[in-house]
């Protein structure tokens, strides 16, 4: 191995100056051959454990082998601190077993770095010894690290390695003042330019604040924020208030980590690079509260009382039923897959993160004891009619979408894929798969009650909801009072996330939102079907059967709110199969006594097919505040957007809460512990309740 890397390094891809900045007289080595920087009167790293804490802070706490796998495109990677290289060595490390672990080309790293008292190379490999881990590595640097003859005014070190798939740019000067000099470019035209794309992953170290306060300045951090792709993660062994507070500021969402080394606890951050001038798309701050109240006792409820429970939020969900996933989420099965269009739109977009966020949280759940019936047998969305046939072609044509998410398949394909007999190829979605809803529900919110946060409270149906006066309010904290069959209760923060039962409370009856029916059928096994592997969707689908039995459906019926069951919809189930796939239909011969039982029950539907997820707003506010855009959509507002005080919900899941109520869950509660958030700043507005309004202002609907 150490053949190979030293023999992969062309030195003559390397670009050396020098700074007359020598750290010689300030550094000094301890017993065990820990560089001590006397300046600063630190060790540049423990020799006991100081390979594991950067190891663990930066290359863990970034997740940085696996974002190297999935990389499209170059990773760029900033430093604060070169000192001895240590994270660069570790992120090269971590580089090469991605490279070695991986079937595809890595897209290339670039590594940048300041450093104000850089270490010469005498130094800086009489630091490395102390690191045999790193030994193959540290030989790589240290071949084209500069030397005390090499100086020049432009106080630069560039290298590259492991065949120029990984650029080294490290600038000697003041932190802030380095990172001053780097001008963003995805092809840079003027070589004699600093250049590097926008960042993806900080790695903030140097000497401490108490140590090296000059470093840590106002000015390091605006540049941070300059030079930060959206979504950039952050991490750094500092949790000193004023370097959180400076980060925040900038845009960074923060939590605290546990660390295995000497320092307790790390920083974590991810970047969101919100329009200052389009202050309607800000999401509201507030401190993390004590305890959170729910209305609702389905998948989206559940998952967001699992993610605050976990986060060490105190909870009361309230069910109107006397029993939880009794709405929607009472299905014997229901599918999980994305809903994906032809190009990667917002729609499609949203569903793709949401799946595989699903996919993970639900194989968590699973993992730690919460068991429920699923298989993720995969999905053929078949192509039974022309247009279907076009559509799927289209996908081919354009490979918008990695083949582990979605591929095309012919019937000869789809036939083994499922089991049985098919006249259609499709679509394939080899992840996909299905789960019995209710019992996920049961699971999950069974894993929120045993971190003792989590009271449940059935059969009680709240039918209003109204803010607290402050001289009503005993407790200042106190936002909400909602109104039940069983009395009054009060709440600080009140999240909605039932069905379409809740369409009509106050606030949420002025939004988009409306409720469709839907009946699903199941039906009884017979040896014809019973091979089937995958869920087969037509017009509605159909599922592998689970404890005998296959689910068919659904109908849509809009500005029907009855939940009864009924036969005539059961028959509409059957036709549609027979209608769709009439090879199939005849070879499993399912006649009306086949029938095992119905459930017809009401979706949340929104007007853009998307979930509202986030702050309810304050609509009169809005229209006040945000007038002038109905004269020009592009007038800058800096006014953050008006909401209602400690009010949030998730709702409009419609027919896909399996797929979007984790990530619907994540974000709440990002934006109740006001943690890092899980997509971008744009996927935040498409989901966010206040874009039907704004949408509406521009189009002078309000």
């Amino acid at each position: 191995m150490i053949f190979l890397l030293v023999n992969i390094l062309s030195t003559e891809n390397s670009k050396i100056t020098d700074t007359t900045a020598d750290l010689k007289s300030a550094l000094t080595f301890k017993k065990d051959g820990a560089p001590f920087c006397t300046r600063f009167n630190d060790i540049y790293f423990d020799t006991e454990s100081g390979y594991q804490q950067s190891d663990d802070i930066f290359i863990c706490g970034n997740n940085i082998k696996q974002r190297f796998i999935e990389a499209k495109s170059t990773v760029t990677i900033a430093e604060t601190g070169f000192g001895t290289g240590l994270n660069f060595l570790l992120t090269l490390q971590a580089y090469q077993k991605a490279k070695s672990e991986c079937s595809h080309d890595l897209a290339p790293m670039h590594f940048v770095s300041v450093e104000k008292y850089p270490l010469n190379k005498e130094q800086l490999s009489q630091s490395l010894k102390a690191l045999p881990e790193l030994a193959p590595y540290a030989t790589l640097l240290t071949e084209q690290y500069l030397s005390e003859k090499n100086t020049t005014k432009e106080q630069v070190f560039e290298a590259s390695f492991l065949n120029n798939k990984v650029r080294l740019t490290v600038i000697f000067d003041d932190a802030s003042q380095g990172l001053k000099q780097l001008s963003v470019a995805k092809k840079p035209k003027d070589n004699s330019k600093l250049t590097c794309d926008l960042v993806d992953i900080w790695y903030l170290d140097g000497f401490s604040p108490a140590k090296n306060p000059d470093m840590w300045s106002a000015e390091l951090f605006q540049q941070i924020a300059r030079l930060s792709q959206e979504q950039a993660s952050l991490t750094t062994f500092t949790v000193a208030g004023f370097v959180k507070r400076a980060l925040q500021d900038i845009g960074f969402r923060l939590e605290k980590l546990p660390s295995k080394g000497k320092k307790k606890e790390i920083l974590r951050g991810t970047f969101h690079r919100v329009n200052p001038n389009k202050g309607y798309q800000h999401r509201p701050k507030i401190t993390k509260p004590q305890h959170v109240s729910i209305i609702g006792g389905g998948i989206a409820s559940a998952c967001i009382a699992y993610k605050l429970a976990t986060q060490g939020v105190k909870i009361t969900l309230y069910c109107k039923d006397d029993a939880i996933a009794q709405g929607g989420s009472s299905n014997a099965i229901g599918a999980l897959y994305p809903l994906l269009h032809q190009s990667q739109d917002d729609i499609s977009s949203f569903y793709q993160a949401a799946f595989w966020r699903a996919k993970h949280f639900y194989n968590d759940i699973y993992q730690q004891g919460f068991q429920f019936d699923h298989q993720w047998c995969g999905l053929l969305e078949l192509s039974y009619k022309d247009s279907l046939t076009q559509r799927q072609n289209k996908f081919e044509q354009l490979a918008a979408w990695p083949k582990e998410l979605i591929q095309s398949v012919n019937a000869s394909q789809a036939t083994e894929i499922a089991g049985i007999p098919l006249q259609y190829g499709g679509l394939f979605m080899p992840n996909a798969g299905w789960a019995a809803p209710q019992q996920l529900v049961q699971q999950v919110l069974k894993a929120a009650q045993e971190t003792g946060r989590l009271k449940i409270k059935t059969n009680t149906h709240i039918k209003k909801i109204a803010p607290m006066t402050h001289s009503a309010a005993s407790n200042k904290e106190v936002k909400w009072q909602l109104t039940s069959n069983k009395g009054n209760f009060n709440a600080s923060i009140l999240i909605i996330c039932g069905g379409a039962e809740v369409i009509d409370l106050d606030y949420i009856k002025s939004l988009p939102l409306s409720a469709t029916r839907g009946q699903v059928t199941s039906m009884q096994s017979n040896e014809m079907i019973s091979p089937l592997k995958s869920v087969l969707c037509h017009k509605g689908y159909l599922t592998p059967k689970n404890n005998n039995i296959h689910c068919i459906g659904a109908t849509f019926q809009k500005n029907d709110t009855n939940t009864q069951a009924s036969s005539s919809d059961d028959q509409y189930n059957l036709a549609m199969l027979n209608k769709c796939l009439p090879d199939l239909a005849e070879h499993i011969n399912w006649q009306e006594h086949d029938i095992s039982s119905s459930k017809a029950r009401l979706r949340c539907m929104s007007q853009d097919h998307m979930p509202l997820v986030g702050a309810m707003p304050d609509i009169s506010a809005h229209i006040e505040t945000y007038a002038h855009l109905a004269k020009d959509k592009n007038w800058r507002y800096t006014e953050p957007a008006p909401v209602e005080s400690n009010l949030y919900m998730a709702l409009g899941l419609g027919a896909r809460g399996l797929c979007s109520a984790p990530l619907a869950a994540d974000i709440i509660a990002a934006d109740i512990c006001n943690t890092p958030y899980p997509v971008n700043s744009e996927m935040l507005f498409n989901l966010s309740p206040n874009r039907f309004i704004i949408r509406d202002i521009i189009k002078r609907k309000l």
